[in-house]
């Protein structure tokens, strides 16, 4: 499924899964969740699926190139004892990528976007930097050289994404049994509250186990109720800007301060360090939180928070078939598709803000939208369905198949429903033999035409072809 980047499947999941959890709050009596900062994290969110889908071919070629070449030990994927020890590894390394994140001014850069917001729902676990994922691979290279099966890893590390997602809630309180052993809700409100008793800590992702051995670790504490947000707020909705903020300033500090020593040293500083020249009495380090303060919460139309929901809408369809397609998208089309997404999300944003001084730009920007999304809607790929049987070599099995042929002139082979018309198709049969064995292999390359059929291929029609395919096999041997 290469030809697939099958992550943005999971974007109408989550959305559910946030649409419940806004239910449920709501029935029970409880506003936790604002429309605007609903808007803005789940914009840093896709500003991280997009940024992941251009950098994924890079970070995960890497891990498998160290794996491949400079692996100490051999582990088999097949072996539980290997998804044991690298659950445990994986949940380790991310341990110290996280809390170095939070150590150091340049990382934190590319972290602090997860704590912008002043909220804490399901939204917020969707409200990443950009930039997260071009540093965070680096912290997972040692389990390759010791030798982890990607396909482990690939896993693993999406098993540790994924459970991080629930704990970004106010709906569950504490869990028996499960406190001080495995990540919480009530564990991961303490690592996003800014009061000074809960700055830095709780860094583990599945475990919190690292936190107690590396002393890191803080329960919640019901006399010191949570309050969210970082320590020097954000103050826009704007997620370009979100995703800038930290090194903007220290870019700033570098520029301006007079010692070239500290322009150098200012972004490898413990988080929060500033030259003596650029502190400012006002302004606190991430080290010391702050007590509770009022919200970010500009106030604009309900008409204007229904053109953004409308917007917004439009782009979750947008980025959801620009991510899952984009392995197919040319160059060209990528950058296009970037730039299309980056100037919705910053137009909703500006307009969630109350500031309309940009607004001739939907003029273009709309129309430009809506035939990219034509574009994607009916983009043809071309994908295949491949079986290989082995077998006791005896003689080369005789099977006549035309080289060029279609799925409906096929009547062994049922044409899944979801695949429309006399879909082109090309077949191989090849009998290779090796020793006292024999392998046939087959191929069928079938097309395409539009998104709903690149999704029911994923979900249902290849495993259709797949299983029609190695019966006609079976059938002929």
């Amino acid at each position: 499924m290469a030809e697939y980047n099958i992550t943005a499947l999971g974007i109408p999941l989550f959305l559910f899964f946030m649409l419940v959890e806004y239910a449920y709050l709501r029935i029970r009596g409880r506003d936790l969740h604002r429309f605007n900062d609903n808007i803005a994290s789940l914009s840093m969110g896709i500003c991280l699926l997009v940024s992941d889908a251009l950098l994924k071919t890079f970070t995960f070629g890497v891990f498998i190139w160290a794996w491949s070449s400079h692996r100490l030990f051999d582990f088999a994927s097949t072996s539980w004892l290997t998804w044991v020890v690298f659950f445990f590894g994986v949940d380790f390394c991310y341990y110290w990528f996280h809390r170095i994140a939070h150590t150091y001014n340049v990382l934190w850069g590319a972290h602090v976007g997860h704590h912008q917001s002043e909220e804490y729902n399901l939204t917020t676990a969707l409200r990443q930097s950009a930039f997260q994922y071009a540093f965070s691979w680096v912290f997972y290279l040692p389990l390759a050289f010791l030798g982890c099966p990607p396909e482990v890893f690939l896993v693993q590390f999406l098993v540790l994404k994924a459970y991080q997602f629930w704990l970004h809630t106010q709906a569950i309180d504490r869990i028996p049994l499960m406190e001080g052993v495995f990540s919480t809700p009530s564990s991961h409100r303490v690592h996003h509250a800014k009061n000074p008793i809960y700055i830095d800590k709780n860094f583990g992702g599945t475990l919190v186990i690292w936190d107690r051995v590396f002393g890191t670790w803080q329960p919640e504490v019901a006399e010191h109720p949570c309050h969210y947000g970082t320590t020097t707020p954000l103050r826009t909705w704007n997620p370009v800007s979100a995703n800038l903020q930290h090194w903007s300033m220290l870019f700033r500090d570098s520029l301006h301060t007079r010692s070239w020593w500290d322009k150098i040293r200012l972004w490898f500083k413990p988080t929060g360090w500033r030259p003596e020249d650029r502190r400012r009495k006002t302004t606190k380090l991430q080290k010391t939180g702050v007590k509770n303060r009022p919200k970010f919460d500009p106030e604009v139309s309900a008409l204007t928070k229904l053109y953004c929901g409308l917007s917004f809408a439009l782009l979750v369809l947008l980025v959801t078939m620009f991510i899952f397609l984009s392995p197919q998208l040319s160059a060209r089309e990528l950058a296009f598709g970037v730039v299309l997404i980056l100037a919705g999300l910053v137009m909703i944003s500006q307009f969630l803000e109350g500031k309309f001084k940009l607004r001739l730009v939907e003029v273009a920007r709309v129309p430009a939208l809506l035939w990219f999304l034509t574009v994607l809607w009916t983009l043809p790929i071309s994908t295949q369905v491949s079986q290989k049987l082995e077998l006791a070599e005896l003689a080369p099995p005789q099977i006549e198949v035309p080289e060029e042929t279609t799925l409906s002139a096929l009547p062994w082979l049922e044409k899944p429903a979801v695949l429309s018309g006399n879909t082109p198709a090309v077949q191989h049969v090849t009998w290779h033999t090796n020793g006292t064995q024999g392998e046939l292999e087959y191929t069928l390359s079938y097309e395409l035409s539009s998104f709903p059929e690149h999704v029911a291929n994923i979900l249902s029609a290849r495993s259709t072809l797949q299983e029609g395919s190695r019966s006609w096999l079976e059938k002929q041997l």
